[in-house]
């Protein structure tokens, strides 16, 4: 693809923005490198032509997706209307990333380590823009994006759910079968994250197969998480692709090990069928079960298994009037706890529980009393109540940092999920119980 936009490398957009440095380009849009007068100084800015889209839906998607805010998000600041060569264009200043996912494709794949650690981002992205009602509508490997050591997910496009049409749209490689005719949808973007993820690891996109149903033909060589993940992305059926929820609990599942080599029957031996091998693991489940109930031990495991999980709802700490705690959840705050996030775990999600689940995570709190970091302290036995704990706290509210430093800004909160309901506690990161 030629440089058509390198040339305007010094000029400045609206007498604010300089061109300092040409990044690339698509079909639709030139990117450079350019300054702000805030900080963060360093950013990239987007050109589009003001003919290629209808302008005035363009900026309020860009004003819309300015007000979200989430760690795994590329940050949308100023965004406007310019003349570049007597021709009219929009821009949008975005957060500058140092790379991204396509850059890296050409000379090698991801490698299984690498993909694990690339996943969980995106999914925790795209369940906040769910969460939010937009869709991101575009993902694959050029908006995935590293910024430092952290990655994150383009949002310069971004659009509310409801605002989605199918109407004169041309579909592209990444894009779901339904979307020429109903746009695009959450299972739209696990579609689209199923065909990424075939390509960070091969270096290709699915192939269709030449059959009228037309599944896409997986690479043998995708192993076991992503195998499974992508078969369940490309489903032609949104109603029967995995939810993001589903995806996470899948990655977190050791692989699957390898299927038991194929043998041939010769003479004097003698071979289980398929229905011969289900009979046997009927009968070794129920030999298991058996065992455990007579041997069962007097504090039994964690167990869990992978249940959908709800966008976390959003409770106020009760006041010292308060009635006493329900039975799926509670919370024990100091008056500094203005705000409270529990985990909304489902009752299918309780039962796997055995015990209780502790998970205690570090906040850092801001003066106006918005979390600003939140880490781990001990993460407990489960990835997945861990997470779920982790974003919950990470939309805690305090009270304001006073002159006198009436409220720490360094909180620990507790999260003990229970068969009974889950139970949530802060105290000052120097309190010892």
């Amino acid at each position: 693809m030629s440089e058509v936009g390198k040339p305007w490398e010094g000029q400045v957009i609206n007498g604010e923005f300089p061109l300092l440095r040409y990044l690339g380009q698509s079909d639709h849009s030139t990117v450079f490198l350019t300054q702000r007068k805030e900080e963060p100084r360093k950013a990239a800015i987007k050109l589009i032509p003001a003919t290629a889209v209808d302008a005035g839906i363009q900026l309020s998607r860009w004003e819309a997706a300015a007000k979200l805010s989430h760690p795994h998000l590329i940050r949308l600041f100023e965004m406007g209307r310019c003349q570049l060569e007597n021709n009219a264009y929009l821009y949008v200043v975005t957060e500058y990333a140092d790379e991204n996912l396509s850059l890296v494709l050409p000379s090698r794949p991801l490698t299984a380590a690498e993909t694990r650690d690339m996943l969980p981002p995106v999914l925790d992205a795209l369940r906040y823009l769910h969460g939010k009602g937009f869709v991101h509508g575009h993902t694959k490997p050029s908006n995935v994006m590293a910024t430092g050591d952290q990655l994150k997910v383009s949002t310069d496009e971004v659009v509310r759910a409801d605002q989605v049409s199918g109407a004169g749209f041309t579909p592209s490689l990444y894009d779901p079968p339904e979307a020429r005719t109903t746009g695009f949808s959450p299972a739209g973007d696990v579609w689209s994250l199923g065909m990424a993820l075939v390509e960070v690891l091969t270096q290709r996109p699915p192939v269709r197969e030449a059959t009228p149903g037309g599944e896409f033909l997986l690479p043998q060589s995708l192993a076991a998480p992503f195998s499974d993940i992508a078969r369940h992305c490309l489903r032609r059926s949104p109603e029967e692709r995995w939810s993001l929820d589903q995806i996470a609990w899948r990655l977190e599942q050791p692989a699957s090990s390898k299927p038991p080599m194929t043998q041939t029957v010769g003479p004097g031996q003698s071979m289980l069928g398929k229905r011969g091998w289900a009979v046997l693991a009927v009968v070794v489940a129920l030999v298991v079960l058996a065992a455990w109930a007579i041997f069962k031990p007097s504090h039994p495991p964690v167990v869990v298994v992978p249940p959908p999980i709800p966008f976390p709802k959003v409770q106020s700490a009760p006041s010292s009037s308060a009635q006493g705690p329900s039975s799926t959840s509670e919370s024990t705050q100091p008056s500094a706890v203005v705000q409270q996030v529990l985990p909304d775990v489902s009752r299918g999600s309780r039962n796997t529980i055995r015990g209780t689940i502790r998970v205690k995570i570090r906040v850092v709190v801001d003066s106006s009393g918005n979390v600003s970091n939140a880490n781990f302290v001990t993460p407990g036995p489960s990835k997945y109540f861990a997470n779920l704990a982790l974003q919950s706290a990470r939309k805690w509210k305090f009270a304001p940092l006073t002159a006198n430093g009436d409220a720490g800004n360094e909180w620990i909160l507790t999260f003990e999920f229970r068969q009974s309901g889950t139970q949530a506690t802060a105290n000052p990161a120097g309190h010892k119980p």
